[in-house]
């Protein structure tokens, strides 16, 4: 766990290096809400087609498990790569057929946790299909904590440190999911005696870091960099100085 000067370090550099960050690409950056929910239908999600922010909170949540298996067949060709960033939390419920969200989100980077859901910014809830997080992508998560919990296949819960990615993970609530000795979780490499993660301490176990098997979890100045781009998108299109302001 880091110092508290190390947090604080942390976000100030964090706030400066955004507030600083000048526009490196177009605006072609598409921005979508206010909020976005998705219910019902597997449909909705052409709602996200083109967003690379979706300015407030993303809710995925009740759709059926009357088609679980068309739902699976249809998640694993459904992708939204543009996604980058949520201004708010992320918010998943009752999906059926969702077994990953490594192909629906592959590149989305950062969470904000700018008004959070009843303080978590990452929310997974009784997902019965759901096998691993995936989320590749995700450099950080800037505000609020995450609450994984009742989804009876997830694994690849132990092999992502969360304190990485997060300043708030002493506050994460994970629990009823697969248990750790029914899952086996391989990072990349482990089976070809050729590990491609890096290993990290995190709740006291030094271990390689992981999202799944084919992606490791990426380190922290990669994140930095990363966040920081993932911000010129909205920079180049919206007023630097009030929302660094709001930011602060």
């Amino acid at each position: 766990m880091r110092s508290r000067m190390e947090r604080s370090h942390l976000t100030l550099f964090w706030g400066l290096m955004l507030g600083l960050s000048s526009c490196l690409r177009p605006a072609a950056a598409e921005i979508c809400g206010p909020s976005i929910d998705i219910g019902n239908d597997i449909s909705e999600f052409r709602r996200l087609e083109n967003c690379t922010v979706v300015e407030g909170y993303l809710q995925i949540l009740l759709i059926g498990d009357k088609n679980n298996n068309i739902n699976q067949e249809i998640f694993r060709s459904l992708s939204f790569p543009k996604l980058t960033m949520i201004t708010d939390f992320l918010l998943l419920f009752r999906v059926s057929g969702l077994d990953s969200l490594s192909t629906l989100f592959p590149n989305l980077t950062v969470i904000r946790g700018r008004n959070l859901f009843y303080n978590y910014a990452l929310v997974i809830f009784e997902m019965t299909s759901l096998k691993d997080i995936g989320l590749y992508s995700l450099r950080n998560i800037t505000r609020g904590a995450i609450r994984i919990e009742k989804n009876p296949e997830l694994c690849y819960l132990d092999s992502v440190d969360w304190s990485v990615i997060m300043d708030a993970e002493f506050n994460n609530y994970i629990a009823g999911n697969k248990q750790s000795k029914e899952c086996s979780d391989v990072c990349p490499g482990i089976m070809e005696s050729s590990p491609q993660c890096r290993k990290t301490m995190f709740n006291n176990n030094y271990n390689y870091r992981c999202w799944n098997s084919n992606h490791c979890q990426k380190g922290k100045q990669t994140a930095l960099l990363d966040n920081i781009i993932a911000f010129d998108m909205i920079y180049c299109q919206r007023d630097e100085a009030g929302l660094f302001g709001a930011m602060l």
